[in-house]
């Protein structure tokens, strides 16, 4: 992500410029890189800001969504801490098109490098007068305030993000109104995840032809990509999308520290990957949509080979239990009744009734209100279909 973007001196030149750009010239620029959420939801930025800038209301709002709690994920830690200018220059940028004085980032507790860094960029651009009142003597003023989780999964997902912001119970609201016409405080608020702020920052300072020249329309651009501790070179790596995967573990990553049988793609509610399907899978996200899969975050959990499915299917309903904001029935109920299926195989009690764990999973898929509760079937589908055989003495098919 080269956005010559490292000093307040290059931030201050870069804003000075774009100050006196005409806003549907930035939303046409973002429209054109074909940038989507890196979050995992995939949404058309620039189409995002568009329908906010467009949305009536005397007050709006920008959210930098920094509460990262997929497993495996860090690259927004990394871009909070190593390039914490380039997330808030997206924000002051998207202030600007939308007609926003005041931005939130909502960071992870668990991040505190994270909220040092972000503070202490904040109270420097202040002094510089590129953030606060009247910046660089315009009548655009945008301001920033840092707002701290307290470890909950559920506050990833958007509308229980600014419920907790608001000091409310972080639930999860139903959808329509979305919140770029009524958010934060009831008012028209841009979401965006930190990686998406960051490439918007990229894209509109180098032009938005290199970036959508990369990969294709549905998934263009570059995206940082997460290898865990089982690879012989974990790390966080910034890859261009439509790379063949078996490129990204093997030459990349280079292998794997000792066998491994499956992965798990973009957090816990991504799918489960076998080994044999990393040869057909390109970084793409339609093509892991397609093929039953989840790209979302990009963060990559091996699985080893002697480890049982069933206990990783147990983990799974156990994280959905646990993590579950409880609003909808599905998902409150449906996550604890898979956790007690599971639980009696550990235990040796009883074995699985495959027909009613499927529709204990349909149930779920189609009935909740989030992904939370509502994707986590995924990847429990992928290993009742590829690992079926390493699992049968633990189920019974009823009729």
């Amino acid at each position: 992500m080269d956005d010559k973007l490292s000093s307040p001196n290059q931030f201050k030149e870069q804003l000075n410029k774009f100050l006196k750009t005409d806003k549907q010239e930035i939303i046409k620029s973002l429209l054109d890189s074909n940038l989507t959420g890196r979050g995992g939801a995939g949404f058309p930025t620039g189409m995002k800001w568009d329908f906010c800038s467009k949305a009536k209301g005397d007050k709006k709002y920008v959210i930098c969504n920094a509460d990262e709690g997929d497993s495996g994920a860090f690259s927004d830690r990394y871009l909070l801490e190593d390039q914490p200018l380039k997330v808030i220059f997206g924000m002051i940028l998207c202030g600007m098109v939308i007609g926003s004085d005041e931005g939130v980032l909502y960071i992870r507790g668990e991040y505190p490098k994270s909220i040092e860094a972000i503070n202490g960029s904040i109270n420097e651009l202040k002094k510089l007068n590129l953030l606060g009142d009247n910046i660089l003597g315009t009548d655009f003023s945008f301001d920033l305030g840092i707002c701290i989780g307290q470890g909950a999964y559920i506050c990833g997902e958007e509308t229980a993000l600014i419920a907790s912001i608001e000091g409310r119970r972080a639930e999860v609201d139903v959808r329509p109104p979305f919140p770029v016409t009524e958010g934060l405080y009831k008012k028209p608020t841009v979401v965006n995840n930190v990686e998406t702020l960051a490439a918007a920052t990229g894209i509109l300072i180098n032009g938005p032809e290199k970036f959508a020249a990369i990969g294709n329309k549905k998934s263009a651009g570059t995206k940082l990509v997460c290898l865990d501790s089982f690879f012989n070179n974990p790390g966080v790596y910034e890859i261009d999308m439509g790379t063949p995967m078996k490129k990204i573990f093997n030459e990349i990553g280079g292998g794997y520290k000792e066998p491994v049988k499956a992965f798990q793609v973009g957090g816990p509610l991504g799918g489960v990957v076998p080994l044999s399907e990393i040869d057909n899978l390109n970084l793409d996200f339609q093509e892991f949509t397609a093929k039953g899969f989840m790209l979302g975050h990009a963060s990559i959990v091996s699985i080893p080979k002697d480890f049982p499915m069933s206990e990783y299917i147990h983990h799974l309903f156990e994280f959905s239990a646990e993590e579950s904001c409880g609003k909808c029935f599905p998902g409150r109920l449906g996550s604890y009744r898979g956790k007690e299926m599971f639980d009696q195989v550990k235990n040796k009690t009883a074995k699985i009734p495959l027909k009613l764990l499927n529709e204990l999973l349909v149930t779920m898929q189609k009935g909740c209100l989030c992904a939370l509760c509502g994707a986590i079937p995924t990847p429990i589908m992928n290993i009742l279909k590829y690992f079926g055989d390493e699992m049968k003495n633990d189920m019974v098919k009823d009729n």
